[in-house]
């Protein structure tokens, strides 16, 4: 099935002709869209959800990547339901090149939430019995999206006469010489449906999105290059930073381990030298020790020749008492033998 077309309609000199740098009608940016990404021409009928969620997506990356993201979403996940359940930075992964991916992620899943609790399935087919007031009533009352993403909705599955475009990329396009600046962007929006003239409206959504981002504001591309620059500044400030604390770290080390080994090796000449004098007072108590034994076994000599000496002197005094003893015994008999035998003499 081919994708729905606005109806064809004279064209007016809004949107239908550029008048500067890019100079490119709107057959023409879309023809230029078909050739730079085929894949565009995919996007066929597409029920409510979809619609919403290719909204979403087209607000917030260039086009080939939301191609890619697209791709990848829906092969990764079986249905809109297992994208309900699943964690934000699952989702995210498949559109990692959109502006703020888990942000995105989020809202998609919130809104696919709100719409399971509202309708216990989840489908969006009942906005079409919706008159294009209860539609936007009902994106008052859900969670906040990207404008576009509900814009297109209203003009993709309503019928708005509308060609739905995001703020910035009416000023890629105004820049561009596409868009006039002198009227109301909802002037612009009907101009735009008023040209499609069998172009599908969708991929017209797609391809005046992308041409608007080769003309990106030149104050917010200052801003983004001045961010750029004070980010590069941060880094080599962070870069430099890091090398300055590592650079002080190894120093640090450096004076930590050569302190480290002085206190060892002064540690060590401590030890050394405590082992040294407990050496030598061990050496001088075992010689004083040495000293007081020979002493005292001098002394012991001493004592033992004295007592030896002074037993042979008693002994020897003894003998002499008793060889005197002996004598004098001796001689007594003698003198009584002769006195005896003198008193025999005289006897007779």
């Amino acid at each position: 099935m081919s994708a729905k077309t606005a109806p064809s309609s004279n064209p007016t000199s809004e949107g239908q002709k550029s008048t500067g740098p890019a100079n490119l009608s709107l057959k023409e940016i879309v023809a230029n869209s078909y050739k730079k990404h085929p894949a565009v021409k995919q996007f066929g009928d597409l029920d409510v959800i979809e619609t919403m969620l290719l909204g979403s997506m087209t607000a917030s990356m260039p086009l080939a990547e939301l191609l890619k993201a697209w791709k990848l979403l829906t092969e990764e996940f079986v249905d809109w339901n297992e994208v309900r359940i699943s964690s934000a930075a699952e989702v995210a992964n498949t559109f990692a090149a959109a502006k703020d991916p888990i942000q995105l992620a989020m809202q998609m899943k919130e809104m696919l939430q709100v719409v399971f609790e509202r309708r216990h399935m989840l489908s969006m087919e009942f906005v079409r019995e919706n008159t294009i007031g209860e539609t936007r009533e009902f994106f008052k009352r859900s969670p906040d999206l990207p404008d576009l993403a509900k814009s297109l909705v209203l003009a993709y599955i309503k019928g708005q006469e509308s060609v739905p475009l995001e703020s910035w990329a009416h000023g890629g396009l105004i820049r561009a010489g596409f868009l006039s600046q002198k009227v109301t962007p909802t002037q612009r929006q009907k101009a735009l449906f008023d040209q499609l003239d069998g172009i599908p409206l969708l991929h017209a959504v797609l391809a005046l999105h992308e041409e608007a981002r080769a003309y990106p504001d030149p104050a917010i591309a200052e801003a983004a290059r001045k961010r750029a620059v004070a980010e590069k500044a941060a880094r080599e400030k962070a870069v430099r930073l890091e090398r300055e604390r590592i650079a002080r770290q190894k120093r640090e080390e450096k004076a930590a381990e050569a302190k480290r080994k002085a206190e060892a090796k002064k540690l060590a000449e401590a030890k050394r030298k405590a082992e040294a004098k407990k050496k030598a007072e061990a050496k001088k108590l075992a010689d004083a020790k040495k000293k007081a034994e020979a002493k005292k076994k001098a002394e012991a000599k001493k004592i033992a020749d004295a007592k030896k000496k002074a037993a042979a002197k008693k002994k020897a005094d003894a003998k002499k008492k008793a060889d005197a003893k002996k004598k004098a015994d001796a001689k007594k008999k003698a003198d009584a033998k002769k006195k005896a035998a003198a008193k025999k003499k005289a006897d007779a």
